[in-house]
């Protein structure tokens, strides 16, 4: 099933049709996909925040058992049943997103907020190797349209992948395989890469006077390319590197800012406070990813030609999952579940009749020990 083509772009047309913005249209399917995939992020979220909770204890579990694998397996098998955590739950409600994220993300890098090309290659042979020709009927990609009133449909070139003899002619096409191409619907026809003398013009006649492989794409125009939305001048402007700098790209380049700085005030919620016996590195490790990813991700889109949509999407999406982490975080953790003792996990408390005070029992499974007991002694309160 194709999500893009079958969820994403209806519910966006129709979302664009009420507000008449594409740009609001962006926003409303965003918000609408972060509400949708909320348990799934709500699961992964207190996953990863359980099992931050439990590392000291699970490196307690790992030093008794050090000199005994299969030991250690079994206990901190028994550590997760007990806890009731899954070791890899918080990446399947990832792993279940990302079919979603990519349709977004696809529905925001197409028609209608950019162009996409359907390539087809044709392979150049000599007279001699004549036998070879072959056409295929149709392209093996195909492209969605949006036109002008809305409606969708989904493009495909023909003919598809060719053999043919050099000084050959072909004229390409467009069809529907879905929906309607309207009658002032026209591609845009070129030749990508090294053209080998080949050349195509505006109706999409080819000719390949020359041995060698060429790919020709029909590209799809997406109407609103050049919508602007707020400070945004353009949803399908694409902009790189130093063209960043300049002040008609000025709106991409704070949008790249943006989504860095999201991304880390996320990170940021996710992080849990450190237990006293907390893994010194295992905390270093945590603070260095914290700040090292939001910067390399961000600097990472600096080179990665994008259109402002999707950073508009990218912006927004950072935002809400801030929110989502907030009020998932701010609720505690369940206490542990000690499996290295009898009894629940030992606490200190006070009471009418004295002070409690408790010592870890350090005592194995097997009934030794290593040298402590557990001690419980009653101050009184009386003098």
């Amino acid at each position: 099933m194709d999500i893009t083509y079958s969820f994403m772009l209806p519910v966006l047309e129709e979302i664009a049709r009420f507000s008449h913005s594409y740009g609001w249209a962006i926003v409303a399917l965003t918000v609408l996909v972060r509400i949708l995939v909320y348990p799934l992020v709500a699961s992964s979220t207190r996953s990863m925040q359980r099992m931050s909770q439990l590392q000291p204890q699970l490196k307690i579990i790992q030093e008794r058992y050090k000199n005994d694998p299969e030991k250690f397996q079994k206990k901190a098998a028994e550590f997760y049943q007990k806890n009731q955590i899954n070791p890899i739950g918080g990446c399947l409600p990832t792993l279940v997103q990302l079919p979603i994220l990519f349709a977004l993300f696809a529905a925001f890098t197409g028609p209608p907020f950019g162009d996409k090309g359907i390539p087809v290659k044709i392979h150049v042979v000599s007279q001699q190797e004549a036998a070879q020709v072959k056409k295929t009927e149709v392209s093996g990609g195909n492209s969605a349209y949006v036109s002008t009133d809305g409606k969708l449909a989904k493009v495909i070139v023909f003919p598809g992948d060719s053999t043919v003899v050099a000084g050959e002619k072909i004229v390409f096409g467009t069809r529907a395989i879905d929906g309607t191409l309207p009658a002032d619907f026209k591609p845009e026809w070129k030749i990508v890469g090294d053209a080998h003398g080949a050349t195509i013009d505006s109706e999409g006649a080819a000719v390949f006077p020359e041995v060698g492989e060429i790919t020709v794409e029909g590209v799809v125009p997406g109407i609103a390319k050049q919508e602007s939305f707020g400070p945004i001048t353009s949803l399908g402007k694409v902009s790189k590197g130093l063209e960043l700098l300049q002040p008609g790209n000025w709106d991409n380049l704070f949008l790249i800012l943006m989504f860095g700085a999201t991304m880390y005030l996320s990170q940021k919620l996710m992080v849990q406070p450190q237990p006293a016996n907390a893994d010194p590195e295992q905390v270093l490790i945590q603070k260095q990813t914290q700040r090292t990813m939001p910067i390399a991700l961000t600097a990472m889109f600096f080179f990665i030609p994008l259109p402002s949509g999707v950073f508009l999407y990218m912006v927004i999406s950072n935002i809400i999952q801030s929110l989502q982490t907030w009020m998932i975080m701010r609720k505690p953790a369940p206490a542990i579940i000690d499996v290295l003792h009898e009894g629940p996990p030992a606490k200190s408390s006070k009471s009418m009749e004295g002070d409690v005070i408790d010592v870890v029992d350090n005592s194995d499974d097997n009934g030794g020990s290593d040298g402590k007991k557990t001690k419980r002694k009653k101050k009184s309160s009386k003098k």
